[in-house]
Parts: structure tokens; C-alpha cells; sequence
């Protein structure tokens, strides 16, 4: 037998090869797979069938690889699929080129299937219509038939209810479309109908006598709240969340998402006290839900948060009124709030506030009667330091810096940037031996700061003018060695 590859890939045949692979099929596995999508729809008409279409990275792509070597490669797999489905290769390679039609088409069907990551599996009808959507699954190539098989059925049974729902009226109607609407949600697809038959149900249960109307109410108010979250309408979304909660009637689950919805909202809007006000009604709204295990670490992680942003808004209104050690206090109070906060939420403000306000804390605490004169003493000092260190005033810098040290009980991240600030003074001074033994007892005070990426690089900087140094030194005379005696 001849293979292919012994063959010179003459002009011709490479003309040939190209127009095969653009329309005809992708040329492994036995021909199964299609790579042209008209052809694909034309042969799934012919033999009553569906789509399978993998949208692919064959030459990247993990997940991809992963897939076709589980599953599609599988003989159990090339010998059940094409029974029920017309396969559909659609390639975005990396490493090889695609003729360009063949580009064109594949980066046309992904925007129009909204295909944003790889590998995508669509289930679509023979006229293109998307049915489900999937992508990698464990357990090899049965559990992957099962799984297409389970849209197969619930497909089957979409198209039996549209049957049926044509035939149908009054409140029997509106069952069925609900019915309809619940299986395409199983599929993970939203037919173009369903704000059609959203007010439909809506009408025909008006009393609300089968539980309907309050049921897609509740979707329609929640369908459109979402679309404004999309848009980055925070605060109109969470003002439809509230309309939706505002129906008699909900589950307390409906009241859970919608109340965990708008906690979202308040999320993006950087709300945090809302943030936390929201998940505590999540919680409460039903408390025996598998969501609420989430629900409370949530409520955990950002409690701090919300306590901090409640402080800053507290104490800024009444920091103007105040005086003397009250002052003095309530300045410490809302340093630390914001601190906390700033984590969250980027505050460019906060080391300037940080330094003129502890500048104002230790004179109004001159005598350190509340204990705040020697908690920002060394802040203090070590914003003078800077300041000299900027001003190339080294001497007087390392004074304020060794009079902060002698501080008692400096421990931790005030301890690192004080050494850091040394290093950087010594660095300054040339004095490169002495920076790194101060970058190395920046280390030591606090080693899990996020400080230490700058302490570190400090360090390898000073490191390596000391080894310039060391390059640039002659080498010394050998030491004769003393006669040998006997």
C-alpha cells in the first residue's frame, strides 16, 4: 500500500488537498468530521440528523486535545455518533494556516454562536438552529454519549411540546409553554420566543391560579435586571432586583438569588456595607440551602470591609467638630478604617493623609496620654526620613531613622520600612555592604510583607554593585609558602 506522505506533493495535488480540506471533510478519522458548514447542514437534511460542531484549538488548545483524544478518537465514539449527528470540525489553529475561506467561515460561526472560549460543542438542528451547548467532559467516551444522548431526548421532547402548544389554549397553554420554556433552560439555551412567551404565560395565568403569573414576573424583572448588570447599569439593576422582591408570593430561594443578585450590583458599585447588608438577607431569605455555606464566607470576607467603609463614613462627619485627644483618637480610628479599606478600594490619598495626620496625632498626644504618641512616633520619624532622603540630606536622614529605631516595641512592617529606608540611604552613600545587612534585617522583621518584593530588589541591586566592585578589584600576590623542613 502506498502511503501519501512517499509521495512529491506536486502543485496539483496541493491545489487538490486545499480544496478538499476547505469543502469537503477534515480528512482524519475516516472522513467523519466536515470542515465546510453548508455541506455539514445539506447532509444532516438529507439523512434527518442533527449537528455536532466542535468549535477547536486542534494545535493549542489543552482542553481541546484533551477532548479529541477521550473522546472523539474513541472507536466507540466514531461508531455511535455519526448515527445520530453530522460532525463538524471547526479549527483555529495556531501553528498552521487555514485557507482563508475556510477562516473566514470559522471566525464568522463563532461570533455568531457567541464562541468565546475553546473547546465549545454545539448541538445545532439541520438548519443551523442552536440546540445545546457543551464543551469538555470527563469520563471518557460513553459518559459523552450519554450526555448527547440526554439532548437528543430533551430535544426530542422540545419539538413534541411546540406540537403541542400549537394546538393548545387558556391555562393549558401556558403549562405547556412553561414546560417549553424549563426544557430549553435544561439545554442551557434561550430561544428567541421566550420574552414572547414570558408575557404569554403572564396573561393567560392573570390570577395567577397555577402559580405562573408570579413565577415569570419574577423572570422578567430578574431577566432584565441582568441585561442592565451586563451594561454596567449597577444601580438600576439593583433597583429591578428590588421591584422583583417586591412580589407576594416569592420562595425564599427566589428571595435568596435576588437578594445574592444585589449584593453583586452593590459589589461593582463598591458598596460594601450594601454588600454585606444583602448577603445577610440572602441568608436569611432560606437559611437550608446548599448556596448558604457560600453565602456565609462571603458575609466572612467582606465584613471587614464593610465595617471599615461604615467607619470612614462615620467619623468623617464628625472629624471637623472635634479637638484636642478626641481628635487625636478619632484621626488613629479612621487611619486604620482606611487602611482596611484601601485594600478594596484603591485610595491615592492615603499615604499623604497618613503622614500630615500622624504628624498631628503626636503633638495632640504630646504627652502620649492615650498611647498614640508612640504608635505614629515612628511614623513620624520615618516620614521625615524620606523627605530627607529625597532632599539627599543622608546624615540627617539616618538620624531620624536610628531615632526611630530606638523607639521600644517597633516590631513587624513599621520595623521593615525603617530598615528599607536605611538601605536605601546606604544605597545612596555607596555604602552597598550596609544596605544589604539593612535589607536583610527588613527581611527578618516582617518576611511575609508584601514589602519584601521592594526590600528584595533592593537587595540584588545593592548585591551587584558589590560583585562589580569585587570584578573590578586586582588580584592579590600570593603569600609564599615558608621552605619545607626536614
Amino acid at each position: 500500500m502506498f502511503r501519501l506522505n512517499c509521495w512529491p506533493l506536486t502543485g496539483a495535488l496541493v491545489v487538490l488537498v486545499t480544496i478538499f480540506t476547505m469543502f469537503g471533510f477534515a480528512g482524519d478519522d475516516d472522513d467523519l468530521w466536515f470542515t465546510n458548514f453548508e455541506d455539514a447542514k445539506a447532509k444532516a437534511r438529507a439523512d434527518d440528523k442533527l449537528l455536532l460542531v466542535d468549535f477547536t484549538g486542534s494545535d493549542w488548545c489543552g482542553w481541546c486535545i484533551k477532548l479529541k483524544q477521550e473522546v472523539f478518537d474513541q472507536e466507540v465514539f466514531k461508531k455511535q455518533a455519526p448515527q445520530q449527528f453530522v460532525l463538524v470540525e471547526l479549527d483555529f489553529p495556531r501553528q498552521t494556516q487555514l485557507p482563508a475561506e475556510l477562516k473566514k467561515q470559522n471566525d464568522q460561526l463563532a461570533k455568531q454562536f457567541g464562541v468565546s472560549g475553546f473547546p465549545t460543542v454545539l448541538v445545532l438542528d439541520a438548519e443551523g438552529k442552536l440546540i445545546a451547548r457543551t464543551g469538555y467532559r470527563p469520563g471518557g467516551p460513553d459518559e459523552y454519549l450519554k450526555h448527547l444522548a440526554e439532548f437528543v431526548t430533551a430535544h426530542e421532547s422540545i419539538v413534541q411540546m411546540r406540537g403541542q402548544v400549537a394546538a393548545s389554549q387558556g391555562i393549558d397553554r401556558a403549562k405547556l409553554l412553561d414546560q417549553l420554556i424549563e426544557a430549553y433552560a435544561k439545554l442551557g439555551v434561550e430561544p428567541d420566543d421566550v420574552k414572547t412567551w414570558t408575557a404569554e404565560i403572564i396573561s393567560l395565568d392573570a390570577e395567577n391560579k397555577a402559580g405562573l403569573k408570579l413565577k415569570y414576573e419574577f423572570r422578567q424583572l430578574v431577566s432584565e435586571a441582568e441585561a442592565l448588570k451586563k451594561d454596567r447599569k449597577f444601580e438600576a439593576a439593583k433597583t429591578m432586583y428590588g421591584r422583583a422582591l417586591e412580589l407576594s408570593g416569592l420562595s425564599g430561594e427566589q428571595k435568596q438569588d435576588a437578594y445574592f443578585a444585589q449584593g453583586e450590583c452593590l459589589f461593582y458599585a463598591k458598596d460594601f456595607v450594601g454588600v454585606v447588608v444583602c448577603l445577610k438577607q440572602a441568608e436569611a431569605a432560606a437559611p437550608d440551602t446548599s448556596k448558604v455555606a457560600t453565602i456565609q464566607a462571603m458575609i466572612q470576607r467582606f465584613a471587614p470591609t464593610a465595617e471599615a467603609q461604615a467607619t470612614v463614613a462615620k467619623l468623617k462627619g464628625q472629624l471637623d467638630a472635634a479637638q484636642g485627644l478626641d481628635r487625636a483618637r478619632m484621626l488613629d480610628q479612621l487611619l486604620d478604617a482606611r487602611t482596611t479599606l484601601s485594600q478594596a478600594i484603591p485610595d491615592p490619598d492615603l499615604q499623604p493623609d497618613t503622614d500630615a495626620w500622624a504628624r498631628e496625632i503626636v503633638a495632640l498626644d504630646a504627652d502620649n496620654a492615650a498611647g498614640l504618641k508612640s504608635k505614629y512616633g515612628v511614623r513620624v520619624l520615618l516620614a521625615e526620613a524620606q523627605q530627607l532622603l529625597r532632599d539627599q540630606k543622608l546624615d540627617e536622614a539616618h538620624a531620624a531613622l536610628d531615632k526611630a529605631l530606638a523607639i521600644p516595641g517597633v516590631i513587624g512592617e513599621p520595623l521593615l520600612e525603617l530598615h528599607l529606608a536605611q538601605a536605601k540611604c546606604y544605597a545612596a552613600q555607596e555604602e552597598f555592604e550596609k544596605c544589604v545587612a539593612a535589607c536583610q534585617k527588613a527581611l527578618e522583621a516582617a518576611p511575609a510583607s508584601p514589602r519584601t518584593y521592594s526590600v528584595k530588589s533592593q537587595m540584588r541591586t545593592a548585591q551587584a554593585e558589590l560583585d562589580k566592585r569585587k570584578a573590578k578589584e586586582p588580584p592579590r600576590p600570593e603569600t609564599p609558602k615558608p621552605p619545607a623542613t626536614n
